[in-house]
């Protein structure tokens, strides 16, 4: 089996899972009012920018790790 790979022209197939266990997280830990609002703080975030970018390794990332990220730097 051939593995494909990450490069920045594909990155962004890995990012909406991730968008979406993020914008979940956020809605149950109240930081979020309504699952809109939640994509939308991912989406604007600091973290989201570097998930896009494929040298930063961001894509990588647990979501524990990640959120742990965006919740920094939302307070």
């Amino acid at each position: 089996m051939k593995r494909t790979k990450i490069t920045q022209d594909n990155v962004h197939l890995l990012l909406p899972n991730k968008v979406a266990q993020l914008a979940d997280r956020l809605l149950r830990s109240g930081k979020a009012s309504d699952m809109a609002s939640a994509i939308n703080m991912v989406y604007s975030s600091p973290v989201y920018a570097k998930m896009e970018c494929e040298k930063t390794k961001y894509w990588w990332l647990g979501i524990n790790a990640l959120f742990a990220e965006l919740i920094s730097n939302n307070e």
